[in-house]
């Protein structure tokens, strides 16, 4: 009896014991459920918060993002097909039409302040130079001035990029190294008439400014400019020639522009100083280096939202061509800007202005050069 006795209390405690550990199953798992459930919902949260971080951070004033003329880090964000005004507002702020007015100024201004020009005397080659080879052809009256409109940092909002091919050729559309879809638009570009470069990024004046991925900067080795120059001029086919986004740091020192200089020689190449800089040199290097070159007269729209400043950009340039020859005027492609060529560009053929691509500007100097040391010999 009194085993009987100790044997119950026995099995009375462990029966109970497992059910209460056993049996809700259930709630092990809906516990489980609920914790995962929990950690993806954090996991949501923080991810949303890193969403509108980021574009908070896009959408940020520009005033707080200093931008040198051409773009910011911002431009990688844009969406292909979004609204061409919040795409612009986006990449050109004040600072950027700041830096502009500074690089600009008044067109005679700085046209006075630039050293005197130094054609080099091209050695015919056997063959037309790749320059020559991928320009387009243009007829030119005898006396007749001529003008080059070339559109910068074409390709990052392919909006814009659409709308500039649809103006009426010939323009020089230059397309940003780091743009997607460079074969696609190249192409697009040159079938409808326009004449291609290649927009390099190089290394502004201050560190504040972002020039975007594969700059070329003064402190960096010759293998590191060279590899980022090759991933430049390998991606797509058919330009004449580079210019310079931003660089006014770069282009104000011998060492990298002189590298710079060399590779186009080798690759018979023009180059276009976009002089963002009082202080390039890049006009002198290339000219020194026996490479084709030019140096843009105007910037169009530094002030891109006032149609008035671009419309007497325009015609400081016309006054320019009409006195020299030639002019060339680098614009960017704002919607505001590029109505305004469509208006300007047939007006302008009216008053009897040649529009050109930048080959023939490159031409028509070095034939002027060429001549009047002829004459002078």
């Amino acid at each position: 009896m009194t085993r009987a006795i100790e044997k119950r209390p026995k099995t009375t405690k462990t029966k109970p014991a497992r059910k209460a550990y056993a049996a809700p199953r259930w709630r092990q798992f809906g516990t489980v459920a609920g914790v995962l459930a929990l950690t993806l919902f954090m996991g949501g949260l923080a991810g949303a918060h890193l969403a509108l971080s980021s574009v908070s951070t896009d959408l940020m004033p520009a005033s707080r993002t200093a931008i040198e003329p051409g773009v910011s880090s911002i431009m990688l964000a844009i969406e292909p097909d979004e609204p061409d005004e919040a795409a612009m507002a986006r990449i050109y702020e004040e600072p950027l039409a700041s830096a502009l007015r500074e690089a600009a100024a008044d067109a005679e201004v700085v046209l006075a302040s630039l050293p005197a020009p130094v054609i080099p005397k091209l050695i015919p080659a056997r063959r037309p130079p790749l320059w020559q080879r991928y320009a387009v052809p243009v007829s030119v009256r005898a006396g007749q001035p001529m003008i080059a409109i070339v559109l910068d940092d074409v390709g990052l909002s392919r909006a814009m990029a659409r709308r500039a091919i649809a103006l009426p050729a010939p323009l020089t559309l230059s397309f940003m190294t780091y743009a997607k879809d460079l074969r696609r638009y190249t192409a697009e570009a040159r079938a409808a008439g326009h004449e291609l470069m290649l927009h390099v990024p190089m290394e502004p004046s201050s560190a504040a400014y972002d020039a975007g991925p594969k700059v070329l900067r003064n402190d960096m080795s010759k293998d590191e400019i060279a590899r980022r120059l090759e991933w430049g001029l390998n991606r797509f086919e058919g330009y004449v020639g580079i210019n310079n986004h931003m660089g006014s740091k770069f282009t104000a020192a011998s060492g990298g522009v002189s590298q710079v200089m060399r590779a186009l020689r080798a690759r018979d190449l023009l180059f276009l100083d976009s002089v963002t800089s009082g202080r390039s040199i890049a006009w002198q290097t290339a000219a020194a280096s026996g490479v084709p070159v030019a140096r843009r007269d105007i910037f169009l729209d530094h002030d891109w939202r006032n149609a008035d400043s671009i419309a007497d950009q325009l015609v400081a340039l016309e006054r320019i061509a009409r006195r020299r020859g030639y002019a060339v005027g680098i614009g960017h492609p704002h919607r505001l800007t590029l109505d305004i060529l469509a208006k300007w560009l047939p007006e302008a053929r009216r008053r009897g202005i040649a529009l050109v691509p930048i080959s023939a500007i490159v031409t028509k100097q070095t034939e002027l050069a060429q001549g009047a040391a002829g004459t002078a010999g």
